[in-house]
Formats: C-alpha cells, sequence, structure tokens
C-alpha cells in the first residue's frame, strides 16, 4: 500500500531539524543494540514482559482487582443471566469474559491465571504481526509495541482493553493486505466489544466506493449479527445499557478536565473530597467541578463534530492512503480521551495498536518515495510522545494512585509531586492532541491534493495506494 505524498508541496517538505536528529538517535541505538535480528528482539520483548509482571506480581497485586471483578460477575452470570451483568459493557464481553472463567475450571486464581495469560498470547500475537507485516520497519514496530506494553505496566494484562487495541492495529495491517472486508470486520468485533472502536469504520474506508462498500459490509454485518445475537441472548434493555451507563457519570480524578480541581486539592487551598462512586472509578467533588464537568460535555460534542468533519473532508477528497486512516484513528482515539470526563489509565492502550501499525505503514514504502521523510518524522514524534505519556500514566497508576486518591500517611508527602505528574501528562495529552490535529489538517484542508488526482510517482508504482486492489 502506497504513502504518496497529499500534496506535491507536502512530498518536497524536509522535517524539522530536531526530528531528523530525533530519528537518527534512534536508528542509531537500533544498529547499536542490533535491535533488527530477531534474536535481540526477543531478548527485548522477554525482558520487557519479565518486568511488567515482576511489578505485577512484587510492586502492585492489587492491579488485579479488575480481573476479580470480572470472575465475580461471571460467576454470578451463572444465577441470575446476562441481562443483570455487568450491564456497563457491551453483551459480547461477557463471552469473552466467560472463556477464563471456562478454561479456569470456575476458580477465581484459575481464571485470573487464564485471563492474563489470554492477553499476553494476543499480544505476542500481534507483536509476531507487527514483525511479518512491517517491512523494513518490523522491527521497528515491534520494538514500539514492545516497549509500550512494558510502560504500560500491569494494567496492559489486567484489562480487556489490549483487545480493542490490537483490533484496531490488526484493520490498518489488513489495509495492507487490500483485504477491506476483513478489516471492516474486525472494527466491528472490536466496536461489539468496547462501543469506541465503532468511530474507526470511516477511516477504513479511504478508497474507492468499492473499497469503502467492503469495509463498510464487513464492519455492519459483523456489527450487526453480534448485536442481533446479543439481543436474542440477553434482551433489548441489556443491548442498550452501555449507552447510557456513562451518563450518570462525575470527574473522574484523571480526567484532563480534573487537572485544576486535582491540584487545588494537592495544595490544601481549597476543600475536595474524592471518593469512589458506583461506577467503580474514583471521582472528584467540590469547588469549580460543575463548571469542568459542564465544559468537557461541550468539548465532548465539539470534538465528535470535528471528527465527523474529518472524515466527510477525506472521503470528498478521495485517494485517502492507508497512513492517513492511522492518523484519523489516532485522532478518534485522542479526542475522546482529551474531552472525556472519565480517564481510566487503561485508556492508553487504545493508542498503541494503530501507532504500532504506523510503522508497518511506513515499513511498506521505499525510502525516495515522495512524502516519506514527513510521514517518518510525524510517525517518529507521535511514538515518542505517546511513549512518554505512557510512562507517565503508568507512574500515577498504579505507582502512585494510593495517595493520589486515599487519605493515607504516605499522602501527605507523596500525593503533590504524584498529581503534578498527573497534571503534565494531562498537557501532553493535550499536546499530542495538538500534533495529530496538525497532521490530519494536512491532509483533510482545502486544497490538499492526494497522489490519485496528482498521479502516483515511479518511485510508487509498487506500493498502490488504497484505492488499488
Amino acid at each position: 500500500m502506497d504513502e504518496a505524498p497529499h500534496s506535491s508541496g507536502a512530498s518536497r517538505a524536509k522535517p524539522p531539524v530536531w526530528h531528523r536528529r530525533l530519528i537518527s538517535i534512534s536508528l542509531r541505538v537500533f544498529r547499536d543494540w542490533d535491535l533488527e535480528t530477531p534474536r535481540s528482539l526477543l531478548l527485548l520483548w522477554f525482558v520487557a514482559r519479565l518486568a511488567v509482571l515482576l511489578v505485577w506480581g512484587v510492586l502492585t497485586p492489587s492491579t488485579q482487582g479488575d480481573v476479580v471483578y470480572y470472575y465475580e460477575h461471571i460467576e454470578n452470570m451463572m444465577s441470575v443471566g446476562p441481562a443483570q451483568t455487568m450491564t456497563e459493557y457491551p453483551t459480547p464481553v461477557l463471552w469473552l469474559l466467560t472463556v477464563p472463567w471456562l478454561l479456569g475450571f470456575g476458580t477465581q486464581q484459575g481464571y485470573v491465571i487464564v485471563f492474563v495469560l489470554m492477553m499476553l498470547g494476543l499480544d505476542i500475537w500481534y507483536t509476531l504481526a507487527l514483525w511479518r507485516l512491517g517491512g523494513r520497519l518490523g522491527a521497528h514496530a515491534a520494538v514500539f509495541w514492545t516497549l509500550f506494553i512494558a510502560f504500560i505496566g500491569p494494567t496492559v494484562y489486567l484489562r480487556f482493553d489490549l483487545v480493542t487495541s490490537v483490533l484496531a492495529g490488526a484493520s490498518l495491517l489488513l489495509l495492507l493486505r487490500r483485504r477491506w472486508s476483513a478489516s471492516g470486520a474486525l472494527a466491528g468485533a472490536g466496536a461489539a466489544i468496547k462501543l469506541w472502536p465503532a468511530l474507526l469504520w470511516p477511516a477504513l474506508c479511504g478508497g474507492t466506493w468499492r473499497h469503502k462498500l467492503r469495509a463498510s459490509l464487513g464492519f455492519w454485518v459483523t456489527g450487526g449479527a453480534l448485536a442481533l445475537v446479543s439481543l436474542l441472548w440477553a434482551g433489548w434493555d441489556r443491548l442498550i445499557s452501555p449507552l447510557t451507563w456513562q451518563s450518570g457519570r462525575g470527574l473522574q480524578v484523571e480526567s484532563i478536565w480534573a487537572s485544576v480541581p486535582m491540584l487545588l486539592r494537592a495544595t490544601g487551598l481549597f476543600d475536595y473530597a474524592v471518593t469512589i462512586s458506583r461506577y467503580q472509578a474514583f471521582e472528584i467533588y467540590g469547588l469549580s467541578v460543575p463548571f469542568w464537568e459542564a465544559t468537557s460535555s461541550i468539548a465532548t460534542i465539539v470534538g465528535m463534530v470535528a471528527i465527523a468533519i474529518a472524515y466527510l473532508a477525506w472521503w470528498r477528497r478521495g485517494h485517502g492512503r492507508a497512513m492517513e486512516a492511522a492518523a484519523l484513528m489516532l485522532l478518534v482515539i485522542l479526542v475522546m480521551i482529551a474531552t472525556n470526563k472519565t480517564f481510566s489509565p487503561q485508556y492508553m492502550i487504545w493508542l498503541g495498536g494503530p501507532q504500532a501499525a504506523a510503522y508497518a505503514i511506513l515499513g511498506r514504502r521505499t525510502t525516495d518515495s515522495p512524502g516519506y521523510a514527513g510521514d517518518r518524522a510525524r510517525v517518529w514524534h507521535t511514538s515518542v510522545m505517546i511513549l512518554l505519556i505512557t510512562l507517565l500514566t503508568g507512574i500515577v497508576y498504579p505507582i502512585g494512585y494510593d495517595p493520589l486518591v486515599r487519605d493515607t500517611t504516605l499522602a501527605g508527602w507523596v500525593r503533590f509531586p504524584i498529581t503534578v505528574v498527573l497534571v503534565i501528562r494531562n498537557v501532553l495529552v493535550c499536546v499530542l492532541l495538538g500534533v495529530v490535529v496538525k497532521w490530519v489538517w494536512g491532509f483533510v484542508r482545502p486544497g490538499s491534493r492526494s497522489v490519485g488526482r496528482a498521479g502516483p510517482t515511479p518511485a510508487d508504482q509498487d506500493h498502490p495506494t488504497m484505492e488499488d486492489a
């Protein structure tokens, strides 16, 4: 799949000096550490995963609380039925979460072990897929994914958000194989598990109307079939329950919109309360909180409208590129994170799959193809920011979360620096959103041109766009 430039000017533009230096340093590390060889990559992957498991077992064993929550509700589902079980999640999630209950012989310990092994197996599969399909940059894609999972920490294996992240990334990889229907089907499966991947479906429809139709059929047939089975199994009320679940939630402490109240709380200047709500999330109450909640709601509406406009402009221009599809996916995810009044640590997992796939897309192009240098700089820039934000997220949760939300003896000493880390993380998320908005604006703005209109160069002939079957 070709990644030709969206405009002739973009094909000649050079990335900023500091971008080129960053890329040069990163490539030097790859050469010095010999990370492009399977042996070195395997060693890095093994050490990184061992570190994650050690952090879980030694430092933060309490992070398995969500898995225990899944187990208890799946166990209870055998008595009360699916209609009353974990109504905050789409019904197909119950099928997914029943698998470790069956393989774990109905025991809590067995459930936790099988659940972690399932997520670990999915991690292994996606690492291999990136390595095999990433062309020249297969190793880069795999290394980014390896570091990303390590920086997320134990949370990545103790939530099922890894499934949706991998499905989103794999749908982009399938575009490289020109498997439009299967790509749409993965987005449909993701939407059946977490709802939000439904917003990624338009990003898979950047080719001809025939390709749009095939991707759309894959998405709607898969999603519709899962919805129909869910309706027949658990009923209408259970089918729509996830759509209304979020409406009553308050301002979660990790939300970007909670940054100011959390910082004021850490300084002790005003009276704030942090309690765990019935939504199993820590929420903050006090001065100006209603204002920030209302602002978040307005920002969410504006963000959704902006996403719709970006998709329509992209479709109208036509001749979409796979790299543009990856950028649009990042935009959707970041808008959802930045505008939401909730922000759980597992939300960061969503970014990893599409970002790793961007390396694979880049790796299928020749280095002299038009626009390659600019796309490479953007991928490296967003990668560094995502890894940094992910690392800060791991410091906040699970390492510093207890003093952040609970009034313990340790909180008096640690709460302020942990809150500062949280605020810095939130600011960087906003900066990253701005970077991706600029990226997307570059190919959807009025007057931008694609390879389909300008015509591919000789260097691009072996790398077809999303329009080529």
